[in-house]
């Protein structure tokens, strides 16, 4: 008969014929001498196999409903880009645009106030902010007017475009106070594409109110946004209802009907088709659990 010589990780080498199972069971210990060689793998040893333990079942509304909160943003960044196209343009007021988004802001901020969120300190402090940014941009808006005249327009275009991008990414979609991202990452980055795009505008009254615009949608709405949202869902769903229709005229503005069209199509399948591919991918979900697992402690206050 065949055997095969072995040689543990202790060193001791013994004859084994590998057809024929040893008496003595194994053991899953390392500091016990046992005949069998490192790689030896018993019959019990996936017997405590688990599969998708922890996995997370989705509901296909509420996966809907959770990506209003992306959505809802996509449609603000949409929205400044075509009030920037129209100002260009020359084809409307952009003290309009900016009178709109002070009006708006004003309503947002006696919403919150009126259901206790601010005392009379804070309401004060507000408005030494209000004073001093619009302050501040009537006296940097000749200096951001001719930040980027030696830059050609299609790096303006190209800076301003990737500067969007990375604002929907890191912007702060969480719920609580659980954070991905730091929130003023997302807001610094729509207000430097904001001053890139506003050295294209013609007068300083374009730069001004553009600005001025851009610091009430990215800098303020989130936040009256990320508070509506903790307030009340159908309030919050509201609003990204409005946001979507101001949107689909202003794509319509830019494009026609093709670029509401394409829109359109953008849209509905981030809310309903994403939503259901993810929920149809979960039968291929495999996550495995097992002995071989490292330990995880758990701590218990005292």
């Amino acid at each position: 008969m065949d055997y095969t010589r072995f040689t543990t990780r202790s060193g001791q080498s013994y004859k084994m014929d590998p057809t024929v199972m040893p008496r003595r069971p194994w053991r899953k210990l390392l500091w016990v001498h046992q005949p069998y060689p490192d790689n030896y793998v018993d019959a019990s040893f996936l017997s405590q196999l688990k599969r998708n333990l922890h996995v997370q079942q989705y509901s296909f509304w509420a996966l809907s409903s959770d990506s209003t909160v992306i959505i809802s943003h996509v449609y603000s960044v949409a929205i400044f880009v075509c009030v920037f196209v129209a100002i260009y343009k020359d084809k409307y007021n952009p003290a309009w645009f900016a009178s709109i988004g002070s009006i708006c802001t004003l309503v947002g901020y006696f919403a919150w106030d009126g259901l206790g969120e601010e005392n009379t300190t804070s309401r004060t402090a507000t408005a030494k902010s209000a004073i001093l940014i619009v302050s501040t941009l009537l006296g940097l808006s000749p200096v951001l007017k001719s930040l980027t005249q030696s830059t050609s327009s299609d790096s303006i275009w190209a800076i301003s475009f990737w500067l969007f991008v990375l604002n929907i990414f890191f912007h702060d979609y969480s719920i609580g106070s659980k954070k991905t991202f730091p929130p003023t990452l997302s807001t610094n980055l729509a207000i430097a594409a904001a001053t890139v795009l506003a050295s294209r505008l013609s007068t300083t009254l374009s730069v001004f109110s553009f600005l001025l615009f851009s610091i009430e949608l990215f800098g303020l709405f989130p936040i009256f946004s990320r508070w509506l949202r903790s307030y009340s869902f159908v309030a919050h769903l509201i609003l990204t209802s409005i946001l979507a229709v101001v949107t689909e005229v202003g794509m319509f503005y830019i494009g026609g009907w093709w670029a509401l069209g394409v829109w359109s199509v953008a849209i509905f399948s981030a809310v309903f088709v994403a939503p259901g591919w993810l929920i149809a991918l979960q039968k291929y979900k495999n996550e495995i659990q097992g002995p071989w697992d490292p330990a995880k402690p758990v701590l218990r206050s005292r």
